[in-house]
């Protein structure tokens, strides 16, 4: 028999060729019971130093160079999941593994034990935030972390004074919370009150919709946007750990950071955190905004005691900030300073009970909390404050408006991954001290709540359901408050200032359904909502916000009715989602300005030859008041609205590439007016490209920000922009750094819901640096 050498050769050759090409093996991993996206889970080969993490859309690329195996065992592991062993066969270069599920354990770690009952019920329009994502986006402030988000706005005064705004929703018909408390300011009683949240201690957020966002509030149409915090009682060290976190912004000259220590003591744990943050005035292309820097300092400190079934918690936080409003050409050139001080008390007692059953519901959790909060804010326009202390301040009267706001409030709850019952008691006493003219008036809340999600198999599809029933009483102080736009009786008393009470009923019913690689979610929603004391009983000059506010004592409950329908498709390379949403409201609260001077701009009061104002002895205007004589004057009203818009998401990913588009929109309309309704975020488009390899991740980002023309009473047209971002990202072991250059072109944009755009322009090019380390 012959022997061919050269064809043997060959072959030989053309096999050890084919067997050193890259192979590429994927997957998505998600978690058995919620079916959400698991970020950072470790993806390696058994025995092997090849491995990979997931990203935050639970999506891995594992490539393994010149394979000369046939088989290999992949090991997934990640924090509080069974760790999952997989064989695979190497019989082709590119082998994807589809979606992957793991389930969750009892967590025995040697760095923490997480103590961690997270009810999830996630609809498509969720958002979580958290991992190498956070990090990309993380600002001075929770409104400018989620500026690159679909439909979220930024209502500011200037960028440390920023809040968010949620599909056209502001104030409070959207909760902010920190581990599923409220915050405690008075951040959405007006737009110059910032949120004493410091977003250095932030680890996870949470932006929930649906039936499940009524757990936190009944006022919660626009959904949740939910703050996880380090230094949780959740988190239990098995030994002494440090947290340091350290950033520098530039275009407000920005330094801030903290330190974070768990010291575990035998059953007992001491969470210690310190932080602070400076920023100077901040800067446009077109130059420096006045009067717009700040300070924040922040301790916190608390005890847990922990136990086999569960654990006691007490913390107290010290919140202290001081910051500025700039001046306005509109009857208010004046800046404003503003100091502020909240203090934070808090207990939690936390039980994991075997099973507690009520009509057939299980429950594996039991918490019973109770928060109190004292808050205080001055506000000054001639500089009296000089970095004092501002209880010495109060003391000696040395300010223009004074506002303190006692919160109390008890919870008990009963929860498990599927289901929450819980009643609540809250009251909250608000105070006004020198030029403020809205009367001291006390809050009294009951609220009962309950949520479920339960699973037809006959019908192969999840019901969601919850419920929110609340009473609330407002009674105000009727002694010694002057009416100057509000009606009084014979005797000079403002007779209508009077006790209001409002019973409110919430609920939600969705279902979501999944067919292979689709989902589909749709949820309607009721939501009521009692007016601000603001809204009631103001009647007088704001002088933060340049404007004169005039309640309506006679204000109903807002209703709004809302629904949403949303697809999703999840492949092994691509993805895509569709949200749709529509709201009407038959008695939406405004508070509105009730006329507009259009040839204001030519105004000098300190003219010598017409010093007079081109509207003078206008109604619409408070004349006296202010430094320029005349505010502009704001009532509280109720309009017919409706609000609807959309969500779109593609996503591909090949190989190291994942490439990213998303389009936003919302529309906002005022029935009653026939005409758009005010302060409505314009159109957004958002596309990434990033490159992510091992630890180190590359993203380009493109923001195309639409104009708006679609214009509310008394409102002006913002022109667009489009804005390049360029962001780096790099994690090993325990360290994170991140570097982000925002604005790289340093172009001159407007937001359109900021009150001074008319004054300036928002924040340049921006360079963002942060650390991280926990060891």
């Amino acid at each position: 028999m012959s022997f061919n050498y050269p064809k043997t050769i060959a072959i030989i050759i053309l096999q050890n060729f084919l067997w050193s090409l890259t192979v590429n093996v994927s997957g998505i991993i998600l978690d058995f019971e919620t079916q959400r996206p698991i970020d950072n889970a470790n993806i390696f080969i058994k025995n092997q130093d090849i491995g990979t993490i997931t990203n935050q859309d639970g999506y891995f690329l594992l490539p393994i160079e010149e394979a000369n195996q046939t088989e290999i065992i992949l090991n997934i592991s990640v924090i509080g999941y069974k760790e999952k062993e997989i064989l695979i066969d190497l019989l082709d270069i590119s082998i994807d593994l589809g979606t992957i599920f793991i389930n969750k354990k009892p967590i025995e770690l040697d760095a923490l034990e997480i103590h961690s009952h997270k009810n999830e019920s996630a609809q498509i329009s969720d958002i979580l935030i958290t991992g190498s994502d956070l990090n990309q986006n993380l600002k001075g402030n929770i409104a400018t972390t989620l500026s690159n988000y679909p439909n979220i706005g930024m209502n500011s005064f200037g960028s440390v004074v920023s809040k968010p705004s949620l599909r056209g929703f502001s104030g409070d018909r959207f909760l902010l919370t920190k581990d599923g408390l409220e915050v405690g300011d008075l951040s959405q009683s007006s737009i110059d009150h910032v949120i004493t949240l410091d977003m250095s201690e932030v680890s996870e957020i949470e932006i929930i919709r649906g039936p499940k966002s009524l757990v936190f509030g009944p006022n919660a149409i626009g959904g949740v946007v939910n703050t996880s915090l380090y230094g949780s009682p959740k988190f239990r060290a098995k030994k002494f750990h440090q947290k340091y976190f350290l950033g520098k912004e530039s275009f407000n000259n920005s330094l801030y950071g903290n330190i974070m220590i768990y010291a575990p003591i035998g059953e007992n744990q001491i969470n210690l955190l310190a932080s602070n943050r400076n920023t100077q005035n901040e800067t446009s292309p077109i130059g420096e905004l006045e009067n717009t820097s700040s300070h924040i300092d922040n301790f916190k400190i608390g005890f847990t005691h922990y136990y086999k079934s569960g654990y006691i918690n007490y913390s107290l936080e010290d919140f202290n900030m001081d910051y500025g409003i700039p001046g306005s050409g509109v009857g208010h050139p004046t800046p404003v300073d503003i100091l502020l001080n909240k203090k934070t008390k808090q207990f939690n007692l936390h039980i994991d009970p075997r099973n507690i059953t009520l009509n057939s519901n299980n429950f594996n959790s039991l918490d019973v909390k109770y928060n109190q909060i004292e808050y205080l804010h001055l506000e000054d326009k001639d500089g009296h404050f000089d970095n004092m202390d501002i209880f010495e301040i109060f003391s000696q009267g040395e300010y223009h408006v004074g506002l303190g706001k006692n919160t109390d409030y008890f919870q008990i709850e009963l929860s498990s991954d599927l289901s929450v019952l819980g009643v609540e008691f809250e009251r909250k006493e608000f105070k006004g001290y020198e030029l403020y003219y809205t009367p001291d008036t006390q809050e009294s809340g009951l609220s009962v709540y309950g949520f479920i999600e339960q699973n037809l198999p006959d019908l192969n599809f999840d019901i969601l359901s919850s419920f929110r029933l609340n009473q609330l009483k407002v009674i105000p102080n009727t002694e010694d408050i002057d009416c100057e736009n509000l009606d009084f009786d014979d005797n000079g008393e403002c007779n209508e200032v009077q006790k209001r009470e409002f019973e409110t009923l919430s609920f939600s019913l969705g279902f979501k359904k999944k067919v292979d690689k689709f989902e589909i979610n749709s949820w309607i929603m009721q939501s009521m909502r009692a007016p601000r004391v603001e809204e009631l009983y103001s009647d007088g000059p704001h002088l933060g916000t340049y404007s004169y506010e005039i309640g309506n004592p006679y204000l109903q409950k807002e209703k709004i009715y809302g629904f949403e329908n949303s697809i999703s498709f999840i492949g092994s390379q691509f993805k895509t989602s569709l949200v749709t949403f529509y709201n009407y409201s038959p008695y939406y609260h405004e508070m509105a300005k009730m006329g507009d001077c259009p040839n204001e701009q030519d105004y000098d009061p300190y003219s010598l030859t017409d010093p007079s104002h081109p509207c003078g002895g206008a109604d619409y205007i408070e004349w006296g008041s202010g430094p320029d004589g005349y505010l502009y004057k704001y009532n509280s009203r109720g309009v017919e609205a409706k609000i609807k818009g959309l969500e779109l998401d593609l996503e591909y990913r090949l190989n190291f590439f994942e490439l990213r588009y998303n389009l936003s929109y919302v529309r906002g309309y005022n029935k009653t007016l026939d005409t758009p309704l005010s302060y409505m975020n314009p159109m957004k488009e958002i596309a990434t490209l990033d490159y992510k390899k091992d630890n180190l991740n590359y993203k380009f980002r493109f923001s195309k920000i639409h104009a708006q023309d679609k214009l509310g009473e008394f409102e002006s047209y913002t022109p667009g922009a489009l804005l390049t971002d360029f962001v780096i990202d790099y994690s090993y072991d325990a360290h994170n750094i991140t570097v982000q250059l925002n604005n790289i072109f340093d172009k001159t944009y407007y937001n359109h819901l900021s009150r001074i755009k008319e004054i300036s322009p928002e924040p340049g090019r921006n360079l963002v640096i942060s650390y991280k380390v926990f060891f």
